[in-house]
């Protein structure tokens, strides 16, 4: 049974590819994130979207700032996005913006998601929402807004368009959108960054509660437990300040940790 490297969906692989490899390989314990006919969690059903909707919500909170009404723009409206999308507008969260490959879909009054979703069903694009304004996809960095959301491609926020950045919180939910230092320097502006490992654990839990035999319901009951925590331990720990390194230091001291309860199961 594979117990070392077990692959999950990311960009461009959904539960039909994990399938592959586990019908290849010859077991399910092969991928994670596999159909549900199979006895999978296909992150289909939202668990990344979902935890990146909770850390935004616990970032808001720590800022003193109401969930209802904040304004907020979403890189990518794929499996992410459209959760995030989701689960905040019910929360009472004004989604201004939203962008695709085609570009920048944005109305101040806020983008209602079932539009959204239906739009870019029949036209391929959220810029075809009826009454937004379109403009570039980059744009979307630059906007006035409570919440930015990357949510698709590394390295988006850069030497060239941070001074733009007018957000108040910056929640990754894509892999490595910014460098290190781009994310120091808006730190020291006071812009609370919620990092990617942080806000975008939701799919690799998810992929967890497969693993070992877990529900649909547990899944999101575990995501929703773990996110919230671990979002709200950084906050506390970091100040306020930097937050990935608050966050590598806490990995840091599980991984310790972790290895050194195993050496001692050894011993024994």
């Amino acid at each position: 049974m594979p117990d070392i490297y077990i692959p999950g969906p990311d960009m461009n692989m959904g539960e039909r590819d994990m399938a592959s490899i586990a019908n290849v390989i010859g077991t399910p314990k092969a991928a994670t994130g596999k159909p549900a006919d199979m006895g999978g969690l296909p992150h289909e059903l939202g668990s990344t979207g979902y935890g990146v909707f909770l850390s935004t919500q616990v970032a808001l909170e720590y800022a003193k700032m109401p969930i209802e009404g904040a304004t907020v723009a979403i890189e990518g409206f794929g499996n992410v996005g459209t959760f995030a999308a989701k689960f905040l507008t019910e929360r009472g969260a004004r989604v201004i913006a939203v962008s695709d490959s085609k570009g920048t879909a944005y109305l101040e009054s806020g983008l209602d998601y079932e539009t959204l979703m239906n739009v870019k069903k029949e036209k391929g694009t959220v810029t075809a929402y009826p009454g937004a304004s379109v403009l570039e996809a980059a744009q979307l960095f630059s906007l006035k807004c409570d919440v930015l959301i990357p949510g698709a491609r590394p390295n988006v926020i850069h030497v060239g368009n941070v001074r733009q950045v007018k957000a108040r919180i910056i929640v990754e939910a894509a892999n490595i959108p910014m460098k290190p230092e781009i994310e120091h320097d808006l730190s020291k502006k006071g812009v609370l960054i919620i990092p990617d490992f942080v806000a975008n654990a939701g799919g690799v839990i998810s992929s967890y509660v497969e693993f070992i035999g877990g529900t649909e319901k547990e899944m999101f009951s575990m995501v929703k437990e773990k996110i919230t925590a671990n979002t709200r331990l950084v906050l506390e720990r970091s100040g306020g300040g930097n937050l990935r390194e608050a966050a590598l230091e806490i990995a840091e001291e599980r991984v310790i940790s972790a290895m050194e309860k195993r050496a001692n199961r050894k011993l024994k």
